[in-house]
């Protein structure tokens, strides 16, 4: 049985992967699988965002069509989220609705700090009031600067010192965290899944909760992966939509990808 990681470029447990956290939560004979998008636009702005839509729909469905019991969307951004919860009766959850719910869990204040700059905040704005959860969240706390992003590869790169959990990302990131608390906030949720890799550091510095998003998305797949039956192409589509989404797919699928500003996972060579 393997759960889809919908968006994920790599073997998430690759060696120096980022996902070694997500390990425990994972039951005996149960797995992990990336399911890449085969768009490759990177959601900078709501155009680029609906494009990225029907790319994780397109994975999804092929995800479900190689048999997988349950999917989790790699990104707080939930993308394609409702559009493949009604294409496929396989279980999907998305990183950022799981992530929103933990952390408002009770009614509780909650603060969400971010390695996006501030220019990507349409989105977990958009979807704090899609889900209900906007009133209980205190801000939005952007740790990733735009200017930070003009250099963003190489090995001493902003994208290889988030991987890496260097010294000043992570005390910034830990910062922010701090003036979520003297603000009120009762939980923090990290607000990008590439921060996966840093939460146990992030949570062990904190005075209060921090919540990994992508961890409780998996755990809320985990949960129902030994029960769900395998996909096995029961896609629940309209006759020749499945063909229409490929088609569509399939004429930017040669495009060279844009990488992510920050995602560790989808920006960063082998090695680097």
């Amino acid at each position: 049985m393997w759960i889809g990681l919908l968006g994920a470029v790599r073997d998430p447990f690759r060696p120096g992967g980022p996902a070694a956290e997500l390990a425990p939560l994972l039951t005996p004979g149960l797995s992990l699988r990336a399911c890449p998008s085969r768009v490759p636009a990177f959601p900078h702005t709501p155009v680029e965002r609906l494009l990225q839509q029907v790319g994780h729909l397109d994975a999804a469905l092929v995800a479900v069509e190689d048999g997988c019991t349950a999917m989790v969307i790699d990104s707080v951004g939930d993308y394609g989220l409702e559009a493949i919860q009604a294409a496929t009766p396989v279980p999907v959850f998305g990183a950022g609705f799981q992530g929103m719910a933990a952390a408002g869990a009770g009614g509780r204040r909650f603060g969400i700090v971010t390695v996006w700059p501030a220019s990507m905040n349409f989105i977990p704005q958009d979807l704090l009031h899609r889900y209900g959860f906007a009133g209980q969240c205190l801000g939005i706390d952007n740790v990733g600067q735009e200017e930070a992003l003009d250099q963003l590869q190489g090995p001493d790169g902003y994208l290889a010192q988030v991987r890496d959990g260097a010294a000043p990302i992570l005390a910034t990131i830990n910062a922010a965290v701090a003036r979520m608390a003297a603000s009120g906030a009762e939980a923090v949720l990290l607000g990008c899944t590439c921060m996966s890799p840093l939460a146990g550091r992030i949570a062990q510095a904190a005075s209060l909760p921090v919540i990994n998003p992508l961890q409780e998305a998996v755990r809320a797949a985990v949960g129902v992966a030994a029960t769900a039956a395998s996909g096995s192409g029961r896609l629940t589509l309209r006759p020749g939509r499945r063909d229409l989404v490929s088609r569509m797919v399939e004429g930017v699928a040669a495009d060279a990808p844009e990488d992510c500003p920050v995602c560790i996972v989808a920006s960063l060579e082998e090695g680097a």
